[in-house]
């Protein structure tokens, strides 16, 4: 099969006679159509490489199933699904109380274990979802990330009628932007430095994005998200804070975070409550998010800046890397 290979920091590239793998008790052979490129795989491309070479990198993908796993009855062949990636042991204190990205021993698909930029993955069963009818398997490709914005919106603890403000309006900003809408938010205010992402924003349907430095955003919010990854960005969520209100941060930047004294002050005097936030936690949340997206209350189409095919997927992941490319969402396409 054709598959995008890492084989150490700096060295991938597309082969095309790679061993197709195959499915085994619990895990299914499902054909790859799309693939989102995540901005965490960036450095595993660049500098870090993975856990193990050569391995295959991509966690958000969706496809169809070509063979299902040996004796099950969850699936048939052809059936289209999105692909969650984490893999929990089940055995440790974090799965016992169902919180898979607190695993003491996870797997990962696309990390620890071979992922989606390849014509087929072998997944488990328990990590796929039946996508809703007109979903379609190019938006199919957002699964990962819309249950990592619904796990933000949930660990802000966030109700209907209050207000928030989202900093970055990349593609999980944008996803808890829809999420807080979808939830019932009286105000969402969508904050960006990039005119270019607030265009995106509005076309979304926000109709408030702040630029900051050049437009107010006047009021205080119960509710700020930080999805920029920036020291400025969680400064300016404690200024816009409400009192008592909550800073959840889904954001990293690449460099420490440092928050002023007076800032921090500030913080303290609000009595805000900050939240951290990684991964994705869907249990009992399944068909609450399949139900949303069948509803249309999440769309992604307008999120994806880019689409290429595998073969072209070297060249853009080169050209994201040295930041020489302006994007959103790109989609590696690899089935037709």
């Amino acid at each position: 099969m054709r598959a995008l290979v890492l084989h150490g920091p700096g060295s991938y590239k597309v082969e095309t006679d790679w061993p197709c793998p195959e499915p085994r008790p619990g895990w299914a052979l499902v054909r790859v159509h799309s693939a989102g490129i995540c901005g965490s795989d960036l450095p595993r491309f660049a500098v870090t490489g993975s856990y193990h070479h050569p391995m295959i990198l991509g966690h958000e993908f969706s496809g169809t199933v070509e063979i299902p796993a040996p004796g099950s009855e969850r699936f048939r062949g052809g059936e289209e699904v999105a692909v969650l990636p984490i893999i929990p042991c089940g055995n440790c204190d974090g799965c016992r109380t169902g919180e898979p990205f607190h695993c003491r021993n996870y797997q990962f698909i696309g990390s620890r274990n071979d992922g989606g930029y390849a014509e087929f993955c072998v997944v488990p069963e328990e990590n796929m979802l039946k996508l809703p009818a007109g979903f379609g398997l190019r938006a199919g490709a957002f699964i990962e990330p819309i249950a990592v914005a619904l796990h933000v919106v949930r660990r802000a603890g966030f109700t209907s009628g209050k207000s928030a403000m989202v900093f970055g309006a990349g593609t999980i900003g944008l996803l808890v932007g829809l999420w807080l809408r979808s939830l019932g938010a009286a105000r969402v205010v969508m904050a960006d430095v990039r005119p270019e992402s607030l265009e995106r924003a509005r076309a979304l349907g926000f109709t408030e994005t702040f630029l900051p430095g050049q437009s107010p955003a006047p009021g205080a919010f119960d509710a700020l998200f930080e999805a920029a990854g920036s020291s400025q960005a969680l400064v300016s969520a404690v200024d816009f804070a409400a009192d008592k209100g909550t800073v959840t941060v889904v954001g990293r930047d690449v460099k420490d975070t440092v928050v002023p004294h007076s800032v921090f002050e500030r913080l303290m005097r609000k009595e805000l409550t900050v939240h951290g936030c990684w991964g994705y936690n869907l249990s009992g949340e399944e068909d609450f998010l399949l139900r949303t997206l069948a509803r249309g209350a999440i769309p992604v189409a307008p999120m994806i800046s880019h689409e290429v095919s595998l073969e072209e997927a070297p060249r853009t992941i080169a050209a994201m890397i040295d930041r020489k490319l302006s994007y959103c969402k790109i989609i590696v396409r690899i089935g037709s």
